[in-house]
């Protein structure tokens, strides 16, 4: 049987430490994806911080997945040289949380400017790369809304220009909102694929739903990512609740929970934590055929 490391951004059922640590035993999920603790972002945070987090945790028997930092989540037309300062900061954070993978991203471009700023993409993630492999942790790109590497085709490009020097994080519903097929992305990354974010919606108005009950065949892809043995991470990103931090994280997130506006977030949830409880039943169901390590 195939086993799953579950982990949670577990953000989006609370913004304060304890309630973090509450919705993930609540949920029976001994993992954690960190993005943002007490509305701080772990690009922000301190070494008093980072011990106050490390703490918590460990008392509470959960473990560091990933970082979910927000670096190369910047307009690449901005030339300060910020984001490899951030990544040796990030870097010192992730051994500090006994973890070594951070998500990043590939810079926001000019939609009619894509093919033009494709060189200054790659010098600059060739750059991060270098960083983190003298930092010690591993890079892996997240497909995301208007970025380089939004597109299956601009992944496909990246991936097979780093090689195995940058790993790939699949994040079904992202390709979707684009246009691209998940699966078709997933196996197309397959040599680069290291972890799999859950989050499923519409193709009809780019609606966020319960994973299972959108256009994502997140079932298919947790069934082609589960193939390999040596995959077993995987992160729920449920969105389905305007948690307080989402605006300053996505872009295209407005209106209120379940408003439908602009991409959105799905459900008439009456709290993040319901909304968090109900992503998580739903991905359960989901992968029912497989042994969840909790």
């Amino acid at each position: 049987m195939n086993h799953i490391n579950l982990s949670a951004f577990a953000d989006e059922g609370a913004q304060d430490l304890a309630g973090m640590i509450a919705v993930l035993k609540a949920n029976q999920i001994a993992s954690i994806e960190l993005r943002t603790v007490d509305s701080v972002n772990i690009a922000d945070f301190d070494q008093a911080k980072t011990a106050q987090v490390k703490t918590a945790l460990r008392a509470a028997a959960i473990t560091v997945s990933c970082l979910g930092t927000p670096l190369g989540k910047k307009p690449i037309e901005d030339k300060s040289a910020t984001e490899i300062e951030r990544l040796k900061r990030l870097a010192d954070t992730a051994h500090a949380l006994d973890c070594t993978k951070l998500r990043i991203f590939s810079f926001y471009v000019p939609a009619d400017q894509v093919s033009s700023y494709r060189d200054e993409v790659m010098q600059r993630l060739d750059r991060m790369i270098e960083t983190a492999d003298r930092e010690g942790v591993r890079l892996l790109h997240e497909n995301e809304k208007d970025i380089y590497g939004d597109l299956l085709a601009r992944c496909v490009d990246l991936h097979q220009a780093f090689g195995h020097r940058l790993g790939a994080i699949i994040d079904p519903a992202n390709y979707i909102q684009v246009g691209s097929d998940p699966l078709m992305a997933i196996q197309q990354l397959d040599p680069y694929v290291e972890y799999l974010h859950i989050k499923d919606c519409r193709k009809s108005d780019g609606h966020i739903v319960p994973a299972g009950q959108g256009d994502a065949n997140i079932a298919a892809v947790l069934a082609f990512y589960l193939q390999h043995q040596g995959r077993q991470a995987v992160a729920l990103e449920p969105h389905l609740f305007e948690f307080a931090a989402l605006s300053s994280l996505e872009k295209h997130m407005t209106g209120a929970p379940g408003s439908g506006k602009a991409v959105g977030v799905g459900g008439d949830y009456p709290d993040a934590v319901t909304a968090f409880a109900a992503g998580v039943n739903a991905f359960k169901t989901l992968a029912a055929p497989y042994k969840i390590n909790a």
